[in-house]
Formats: C-alpha cells, sequence, structure tokens
C-alpha cells in the first residue's frame, strides 16, 4: 500500500500553532514534529541512534536511525504526513514517498501507541491542557517488530545524542492526584529544567481531574533517584522499559 491512515480523538485540544502562534488550524508541522520526539526517544532505547534536528542534526546519506525515515539535509523523508479534521475524530495520512521498510512502520505504530496511552502530541506538551489523544483506527497495526528485525535495520550510524530516551522514563496513570505531582517534581528539582533547559516532567488533566504524569531522566543517576522516590511514595508507576516490552 501506498498510504495508511490513523484516526483519533482528541481528549484535549491539539496545540499546531502557526507563525503567529494562533491554534485556528491542525498543522502538519505541530504533529510531525511531536512525533518524531516520541520516535527518537523510542529509537535511543531500542539501542539506535537519534540526532537532535534542531542542534546536532544530521546530513546526506551517513544519518542516523530516527533521520532514516523521517529525513534530514541531503535526505528526503520516506513518507508525507497530512492531517484532517472530519467532525471530533482527526485523521492523520502516512503517504509513503518512497520505499518504507515494513520494520519503519512498526515502529510508527509503536510510537503513536505510547503517545495515545502514555504520553501526549502537538506542540505545547508541557502544558496541563494540551496533547491527549485517543486512536479509533491503526492501519500500522498490521505491522509486527521483532528483535531479529530491528537488529537488522538499526545502523547505530550518523550523528546521535543521549535524551530524551524512552529507558528512562517513568509514566503514572492510576491514583494520580495534584499532591503526587507536586511532590515529584518538587523532590525531583532536576526535572524542573534551567536555563537554556525545557522542564522534563509532563502533567495533564482530563475533565478538570488529574489524568496523567510523565517525565525523563537524563542520566543513570537522575533516573535511579526517580524510581526511589516514586517507589517509597507508594506510586503506581510504569518504566519506559516495560513499555518497549519485548522488543529489547
Amino acid at each position: 500500500m501506498k498510504e495508511f491512515t490513523v484516526k483519533i480523538k482528541s481528549l484535549t485540544s491539539l496545540w499546531t500553532g502557526d507563525a503567529d502562534r494562533k491554534n485556528t488550524t491542525l498543522r502538519e508541522t505541530g504533529i510531525i514534529g511531536s512525533l518524531r520526539w516520541w520516535y527518537e526517544a523510542l529509537i535511543r532505547g531500542l539501542g539506535g541512534t537519534a540526532c537532535d534536528p534542531t542542534d546536532t542534526k544530521c546530513e546526506g546519506k551517513n544519518h542516523c536511525d530516527a533521520c532514516e525515515l523521517f529525513g534530514c539535509t541531503g535526505w528526503a523523508r520516506k513518507f508525507r504526513l497530512e492531517v484532517k479534521k472530519i467532525n471530533n475524530e482527526t485523521i492523520l495520512q502516512l503517504i509513503k514517498l518512497r520505499e518504507v521498510e515494513d520494520v519503519e512502520w512498526g515502529l510508527l505504530s509503536k510510537t503513536l501507541k505510547i503517545i495515545a496511552s502514555w504520553g501526549a502530541i502537538g506542540g505545547k506538551i508541557a502544558e496541563f491542557k494540551y496533547g491527549l489523544i485517543k486512536i479509533v483506527q491503526n492501519d500500522l497495526e498490521r505491522f509486527s517488530l521483532g528483535k531479529a528485525q530491528l537488529k537488522k535495520y538499526l545502523k547505530k550510524q550518523g550523528t546521535s545524542v543521549e535524551n530524551p530516551n524512552i529507558t528512562r522514563f517513568v509514566f503514572i496513570n492510576k491514583d494520580l492526584n495534584y499532591e503526587t505531582t507536586k511532590k515529584t517534581k518538587d523532590e525531583l528539582h532536576f526535572l524542573k529544567g534551567q536555563l537554556g533547559k525545557a522542564k522534563r516532567y509532563f502533567y495533564k488533566t482530563f475533565n478538570g481531574k488529574p489524568y496523567r504524569f510523565f517525565a525523563y531522566a537524563e542520566n543513570d543517576n537522575e533516573y535511579n533517584r526517580m524510581i526511589g522516590f516514586l517507589s517509597k511514595s507508594g506510586v503506581q508507576f510504569v518504566k519506559g522499559k516495560e513499555i518497549i516490552g519485548e522488543l529489547k
């Protein structure tokens, strides 16, 4: 097939603002930028390479595993994304521009599932009121992923940075309340970010109630502190490694 459809229902508003910082229409750039961010985190967690396209980006044929699908200077993206809004559903149309391997479609499907079940998509995902979705239809589900496929596919070349890495994420979807999120970000102050670096925790509400919290550490020391604190607090959380499942 040359194109695949993913239908999503927005649980909260999706931010895909334009050059004037207005959010009047859905823009593909706002969706694909966020999709790539999660895809990079997954690729790193699977042992592959992913550059930072806003800084240490790849160029040409010697590129990272994330740029293999999403493209970089001198290497075109393998698919085009078209976004349409029909009633209360958003249609993501993924159109093949050149050869896309089954494993790449499988990785995209896994990325979308992580976003829908545990994360958020679009611009301003650091703000509590944006980015929650539910997948209604996913044509990419037909593509499975396996260790042998990934081992053969991941070339581990090009420019790469360490973060974000899905194996250093934690996700909280159960028994969430504002007090838990406040204590977490206050105790783990490194998640608040610093000059020149964005915060690394994300708190979401739905229907006016706490709904989802996720955060990531930049190194093993931070990650161990995060796991230790949450374990002592009695909070139910899921590690990014568990979400990867049997792939690694």
